[in-house]
């Protein structure tokens, strides 16, 4: 069995295969929705951090690790948002310079 510093490793390696996969698509103009309220997008920045671990890791990842995944995955996700039309971003009160 390995120890949880390894598993917690090996999960944030996992999770920055991901984020290069995401990294590509916001480079080639595209972007994914983030809703506006702050708790939902947490939610589900959380949700798809929880995801990318494995259902055996889930339990010895601990707190600090889930939020430094969340906090890579809302970066590169809020890179995207500057190509989303700009109908969407007034919509969902995302007033931001990019």
């Amino acid at each position: 069995m390995a120890s949880p510093q390894e598993i917690q490793e090996r999960f944030l390696e996992r999770l920055e295969r991901r984020a290069k996969f995401l990294i590509t698509i916001e480079r080639s103009g595209m972007g994914i929705f983030l809703p506006s309220e702050e708790r939902q997008r947490a939610r589900l920045l959380e949700s798809l951090a929880r995801a990318v671990a494995r259902p055996s890791e889930l339990p010895h990842i601990s707190a600090e690790t889930l939020k430094t995944a969340t906090a890579r995955l809302n970066e590169i996700l809020e890179a995207m948002q500057k190509h989303l039309p700009h109908d969407v971003q007034y919509r969902n009160r995302i007033r931001r310079d990019w």
